[in-house]
């Protein structure tokens, strides 16, 4: 008997990590190569070497619909920016159409496992553009986003509150897939790009290499005005302010203009999200990988601490705000591993 225990426990070992590695799960994530992808793909390799699951990630995906497809069950994990569940809940921007009532009940089905910066916004011309200015994209082609999504409501609206400069009647915006963002700012298809990106953004460098670029801070008695003040409150967004120093690893092709030496931007709160009815021990499972791993996302992506990888603190990620609530195995693995947990994001 002393002997058959643990040859016992052995195959009960080996059945589980059998039947964790015939546990396969979709991963939609943002633009390759940004924070999503990298926060997909280290999950994945995290699943994978602790025998958790099997997780295929896409990338380059509109996130709208990433996270609908969560709450309704049909992909497994998504990179979800806190605004989208928002928007859900109240039935309104690009999930107008699925109504209020819907769009309530199927938002309650979002649970977080761990949240981080999806992004911060930048404003890119060509120096040749004459662009140095918010107030100069006037009368210009502007890339603002994909055809629908949280980046393209952020784009619009971060023009609207700096110049009051509405998309069709002070500029004319361009919609364009991930895949494709870069290439039409390079070509001349638009005089400049209002997008998303990481500190370093992988983006930046190719746009260097063109030719000079001009990185614009949004002006800051804008920033701090009641208009904009509001803007920074509204559920997803976060405050980002920083000295200009941080973006001089860019070099001297790109010029980072601020009348003060402190770059001013939003940054959109976001995390990787799944259906409520996730297995807690799966939940669990992947969570406290992910943090027992922090310290090989820091090295593997330059902007991951700059992203926030690794802070559940509600003031810095907005999660209360938007109502956001923590799978239950999520919660148990950032406790167990000494983090403490807003009381407002437990469901």
């Amino acid at each position: 008997m002393k002997r058959t225990i643990p040859i016992a426990l052995a195959a009960l070992m080996v059945a589980g990590a059998a039947q964790a590695q015939n546990i396969t799960l979709t991963h939609e994530a943002g633009s390759a190569g940004g924070a999503s992808d990298i926060s997909a793909k280290n999950l994945a390799e995290i699943a994978a070497a602790n025998n958790i699951a099997t997780i295929q990630v896409q990338a380059g995906k509109t996130l709208t619909k990433s996270v609908l497809q969560v709450a309704q069950g049909k992909t497994d994990i998504a990179a979800s920016p806190f605004v989208l569940r928002f928007l859900m809940s109240r039935g309104l921007g690009p999930y107008s159409g699925v109504g209020k009532e819907e769009g309530k009940k199927l938002s309650d089905n979002l649970r977080l496992l761990y949240p981080y910066h999806i992004a911060s916004f930048y404003l890119i011309a060509f120096q040749s553009s004459g662009i140095d200015s918010y107030e100069k994209l006037k009368g210009k082609t502007v890339h603002n986003g994909p055809p629908r999504g949280a980046a393209l409501v952020t784009a619009r609206q971060m023009i609207a509150l700096t110049t009051g400069l509405r998309e069709g009647k002070g500029y004319t915006g361009r919609q364009i897939a991930w895949g494709q963002a870069s290439s039409i700012f390079l070509d001349g298809s638009v005089d400049a790009t209002l997008r998303p990106g990481t500190n370093p953004a992988e983006f930046m460098p190719v746009f260097a290499a063109a030719g000079k670029v001009n990185m614009i801070s949004v002006p800051k008695a804008k920033y701090e005005s009641p208009a904009w003040k509001k803007y920074l409150k509204a559920p997803g967004n976060v405050e980002h302010v920083i000295p200009v120093e941080e973006l001089s690893h860019y070099g001297d092709k790109v010029r980072v203009i601020s009348e003060d030496g402190k770059f001013r931007t939003i940054a959109n709160a976001c995390g990787d999200m799944v259906h409520k009815r996730m297995d807690k021990g799966l939940a669990k499972a992947l969570t406290a990988g992910f943090i027992k791993n922090l310290p090989n996302l820091y090295r593997k992506a330059a902007f991951a601490k700059s992203s926030q990888f690794g802070n559940v603190d509600d003031e810095t990620m907005g999660i209360c705000k938007s109502g956001v609530k923590f799978h239950p195995g999520a919660i148990e693995a950032w406790e167990e591993a000494g983090y403490k947990i807003p009381a407002c994001a437990k469901p």
